[in-house]
């Protein structure tokens, strides 16, 4: 793997210097035969025909270069050190940070312990009711009443 900012092979640079040149020779014949007077018509007539069929052709180019690419993608990733790479090129801490900044703690305390004082003060009233009721009736056991 090259480092960032590594000059490219030479190899690299040949087959897209062969690359250039062809496609450079390739629209220059064109160009050329399209100013012959009967391959020229045949050429602008045709032109057309000849886009769609370069779509066409471009169908099964794309989808070999989409598998390659993700064939290289696949060996790239088996060969990285994902969490290495992490470490060394992510600012974790102020990831973090960043993140506990983002959360309002405050209000989430607020709204629990809010919740859980209504529920502890529901259930204290409900003690106390009972064990108003329990107190009333042992004195009126107590004192004879009738608590019908």
């Amino acid at each position: 793997m090259t480092e960032p900012g590594a000059p490219p092979n030479p190899a690299v640079l040949l087959v897209a210097g062969v690359a250039a040149t062809a496609v450079g020779g390739a629209v220059a014949v064109y160009r050329g035969a399209e100013r012959l007077p009967v391959v020229g018509d045949l050429l602008r007539r045709s032109h057309t025909q000849m886009v769609a069929r370069g779509e066409r052709a471009l169908v099964p180019i794309k989808a070999l270069i989409a598998d390659v690419a993700a064939q290289v993608v696949e060996l790239v990733l088996d060969e990285l050190d994902l969490n290495e790479l992490v470490r060394r090129r992510v600012d974790l801490i102020g990831l973090a940070n960043e993140v506990i900044d983002g959360i309002d703690l405050e209000a989430i305390i607020s709204r629990s312990t809010d919740s859980m004082t209504a529920e502890v003060m529901t259930d204290v009233r409900t003690q106390g009711e009972r064990a108003d009721d329990a107190i009333s009736g042992f004195v009126d056991r107590l004192l004879g009443r009738d608590r019908t």
